[in-house]
């Protein structure tokens, strides 16, 4: 019987001929490595199949989603390109990333297995959730996204209730954001407000943020001169002790200086200071603040009387 060898397995043959005479020894065959034709670190078929350029470097230290981790960072970290938040754990990518602790992962909303979202944990004890950690640096463009423009920021939307997707979570005609779901007087937009926070718009600089323009959140239903009982709009009542330190204020409730008290040629008018005097059944109230550590009134905002 002839056997026919390749050229192939004839040179496989003699290799093997040469190894057992221990003239070389035989290496393993290396998986070949995956096409980077840039050399950006990032494999051509996987910057094919997420829309970006295989012949273009530059790409990979972009940031598509603007959440503070770059490309080729999605790409080792197992992020989404495209979605600032991968886990929606409230937490952004790059924050998960770049905030010094292991408490916190990009592919994990609950990293710990404690129940809480990472963003609602509190990893450093400082008083301030991870998802807000950043409020003071974050660029405005890239803060984060308020999907259903009800003035809940997203990340936040769970913990009012509400629904990333629905500006009227419960349908009763408020939008989530002017509702208050806890009953303390200030409304679900202004209840991670703080004075780190450098993000808040104000298309007409008025010195009033947007999502507080025209916000109502009841009507004075009684004053006795120390205790202020509101309905809310959503039919719940709050009441609060007003002191000698509690600040009131009228909030401009017209534009283009209509209702304003100051308003002259055109311009907005003014929110002016009012008094207890002035806290009157059915006067509405535009907002209240309580002092953290006392539960008193801090702030009592209404709206000027109708002409």
């Amino acid at each position: 019987m002839t056997i026919h060898h390749t050229r192939q397995g004839r040179a496989v043959a003699i290799a093997a001929a040469l190894a057992a005479a221990g003239m070389f020894t035989l290496a393993p065959v290396a998986n070949a490595a995956p096409a980077d034709s840039d050399r950006d670190g990032i494999p051509n078929r996987w910057e094919r199949s997420h829309g970006m350029n295989p012949f273009k470097a530059a790409d990979a230290r972009a940031d598509f989603d603007r959440d503070g981790l770059k490309n080729l960072g999605e790409f080792r970290q197992g992020g989404r390109l495209r979605d600032e938040d991968t886990d929606n754990d409230g937490h952004d990518d790059g924050d998960e990333v770049h905030d010094g602790t292991v408490s916190t992962d990009i592919d994990d909303a609950d990293t710990d297995d404690d129940g809480t979202l990472d963003g609602d944990e509190d990893s450093d004890r400082d008083g301030d959730d991870n998802e807000d950690e950043d409020d003071a640096t974050e660029p405005c463009m890239a803060d984060d996204d308020d999907h259903d423009a009800d003035h809940i920021d997203d990340e936040d939307e769970n913990e009012n209730g509400g629904g990333v997707r629905d500006a009227d979570s419960d349908d009763d005609g408020i939008l989530d954001g002017d509702e208050d779901s806890d009953d303390d007087g200030e409304a679900n937009e202004d209840e991670d407000d703080s004075a780190s926070d450098v993000c808040s718009v104000d298309a007409d600089d008025d010195g009033e943020a947007d999502e507080d323009e025209s916000d109502v959140l009841g009507s004075i239903q009684s004053f006795d001169g120390t205790t202020l009982v509101v309905m809310t709009v959503d039919g719940t009542t709050v009441s609060g002790v007003v002191t000698e330190s509690t600040e009131i204020e009228f909030e401009d409730a017209g534009e283009d200086g209509e209702d304003g008290e100051d308003g002259e040629d055109g311009e907005a008018g003014e929110a002016g200071e009012a008094t207890t005097a002035d806290l009157q059944p059915g006067v509405t109230i535009a907002e209240l603040e309580f002092d953290d550590e006392t539960g008193d009134l801090d702030e009592v905002e209404i709206y000027l009387p109708q002409a």
